[in-house]
């Protein structure tokens, strides 16, 4: 989870998924300890201690439980502290002589660059990771030389859980408007938006106090341009820019849908956040919704088998995205056992305690899920998406500073007090001070 926000009932207080830096060659420290990287955890007494968030770490404690089971002569500490305390905290908790084991990764700023955290690879060697995982997925965890950028070689912390966005539909108001299935390509929606109006109905809500109108610009920008392009924009590789053919389609269908009445008016867009929306959603209020999974849950208990899931129409399955992960401290004296208890978050029993939480984890062969619930649904995209390679962590997570500025751009887009190029260099600005 990084710096895009969610409703607190998945992950602390956001998605406001914020930009990682992992480390690259020499950018953090395996000093704290000589041990060979191993899977062979002996049989001594071993406590490891690991801080999270309650948010976030909401199914640690059943994992923990399992792994111990699993692991007798290893005890772990779950130490749970608040969102905006934790992400203070946390460089100076690492940096001191009672650092703990493992730490969930809000934002990495200079940890890595401080070597704060020990450098992943021997381990992702070892446990083979790197076949479990999509480049995509690790790279969001990996730094570039520079030590700013993410899309590296050297990972520093493994992803555990995932977000997955996509389009929630409202089955009996699609088909009062004559929708039998879900749209296939771009001109398929916007077709069914005018089949939605034209019924009298609303036909996309939008939550954007929080500025996640910059959803929509992602999930339309990536679906033209392709999960690659716009990952490396995020990532901040040197030389690109938001100004992409997609992102422009995705901008302008903001502008479009604004002038058409196919979203709410500009003042209760720019008014309503993104739990409010949802609130608004599952009373009948918009036949489509662009959300992430972490709402699956909600709107599935509000609208039963009346709701449906699809990721954003497009040649390849693509989603904005991104996940929890955990790095382990560079001060930690159990480093074998940490990276252990980190590969656990594979198994079949922290999968489940994962998916009960509301979070999407990688293994997803052990999960079951109501045929025909939304739930289903969600985990058949994600499997397409994890597939194709086609999670792209959140624009707003370009920089630290981004999300700041998407709320400020998108609010001022849609009630008319800015145009599409004035958007595109301030937050190609933004990014520019951060990766140049």
């Amino acid at each position: 989870m990084k710096s895009w926000k969610v409703p607190a009932t998945a992950t602390a207080g956001a998605v406001m998924l914020m930009a990682l830096s992992a480390c690259a060659p020499g950018g953090a420290s395996s000093a704290a300890t000589s041990e060979t990287p191993s899977k062979d955890l002996g049989s001594e007494k071993v406590t490891l201690t690991v801080v999270t968030t309650p948010e976030s770490g909401a199914p640690l404690d059943k994992i923990i439980a399992a792994f111990e089971k699993q692991h007798p002569n290893i005890t772990v500490e779950n130490k749970k502290t608040t969102f905006d305390d934790y992400n203070k905290q946390l460089p100076l908790q690492l940096a001191s002589n009672s650092s703990p084991d493992l730490a969930l990764i809000n934002f990495v700023g200079n940890m890595a660059k401080d070597k704060l955290l020990l450098p992943l690879n021997p381990y992702k060697k070892l446990y083979g990771w790197d076949k479990i995982f999509s480049p995509g997925e690790l790279g969001d965890y990996s730094m570039q030389d520079n030590l700013v950028g993410s899309g590296g070689s050297d990972l520093v912390a493994l992803p555990t859980s995932f977000y997955l966005v996509g389009v929630y539909y409202n089955k009996d108001l699609a088909k009062q408007a004559g929708i039998t299935v879900p749209p296939t390509s771009y001109d398929e929606l916007v077709s069914d938006f005018a089949k939605a109006k034209s019924a009298g109905l609303l036909p996309l809500q939008l939550g954007n106090a929080q500025g996640h109108a910059f959803f929509t610009i992602q999930e339309v920008g990536q679906s033209i341009d392709g999960a690659d392009q716009a990952r490396d924009w995020v990532w901040g590789k040197p030389g690109n820019t938001f100004d992409t053919t997609g992102n422009r389609k995705g901008v302008q269908s903001l502008v479009e849908w604004n002038r058409a009445g196919y979203i709410p008016s500009p003042t209760e867009v720019n008014g309503t956040d993104l739990s409010d929306a949802v609130g608004k959603f599952t009373s009948g209020k918009g036949t489509f919704f662009i959300d992430g999974n972490w709402d699956g849950a909600t709107i599935g208990k509000a609208m039963g088998d009346n709701v449906g899931f699809f990721t954003f129409p497009g040649k390849k399955a693509t989603a904005a995205g991104g996940s929890a992960a955990y790095a382990i401290s560079a001060k930690s004296k159990h480093p074998n056992e940490a990276a252990a208890f980190l590969d656990f978050f594979q198994s079949s029993e922290a999968a489940q305690a994962e998916f009960d939480a509301g979070f999407l984890p990688k293994n997803v062969s052990a999960l079951k899920a109501s045929d025909g619930s939304v739930m289903s649904d969600i985990l058949t995209n994600f499997a397409k998406v994890s597939a194709d390679n086609g999670g792209v962590d959140a624009y707003a997570n370009a920089t630290a500073s981004m999300n700041d500025t998407f709320i400020k751009t998108t609010q001022d887009l849609l009630s008319g007090a800015t145009d599409p190029d004035t958007l595109f260099a301030t937050v190609q600005a933004d990014w520019a001070k951060s990766h140049g």
